[in-house]
């Protein structure tokens, strides 16, 4: 179990995107270091480090997805990798361990543009693992953003 509060959570913000603006394009680099302690989180309209012909690296990336409306979803985004099917799964289960505490540093580094926008604090959060396994080639929801706020 991953300890919330002992985590420290470096943000980044991008321009020309601010504390607050804007929802649309709003998109995150998570960068974890080896034991999980400190996260960076870099906030901007590029991905950090993301090429086209990534198919793996231990980075998580973030995007809001607008649908209509006032209705929004956050997308992450883990690439598992093209390794034989051990290292796959090893990679996997260590994306499911430290996905909680990645929406939690996205969400709590980035509250201020929430307490900006309530109406996305009931946003659901989606998880695609991208694999060439299907056991691992999936989308898993993760509940709301309200869930990983701190009180």
């Amino acid at each position: 179990m991953i300890n919330f509060n002992s985590v420290k959570v470096n943000v980044i913000i991008r321009e020309p995107y601010t504390t607050t603006e804007p929802v649309r394009f709003r998109k995150y680099t998570v960068k974890h270091n080896e034991d999980s302690s400190v996260i960076d989180v870099i906030i901007g309209p590029e991905f950090e480090g993301l090429e086209l012909s990534t198919i793996s690296t231990d980075i998580i990336y973030g995007q809001w997805f607008w649908f209509i409306g006032d209705v929004y979803q956050l997308n992450l985004f883990a690439f598992i990798g093209d390794y034989p099917y051990s290292v796959s799964r090893e990679r996997y289960e260590k994306f499911l361990a430290k996905m909680p505490i990645t929406i939690s540093a996205i969400v709590n580094g980035d509250i201020e543009f929430l307490n900006n926008r309530p109406i996305l604090k009931n946003t659901p959060v989606f998880v695609r693992f991208i694999s060439k396994y299907p056991d691992f080639n999936k989308i898993s929801s993760y509940g709301t953003i309200s869930q990983y706020i701190k009180s």
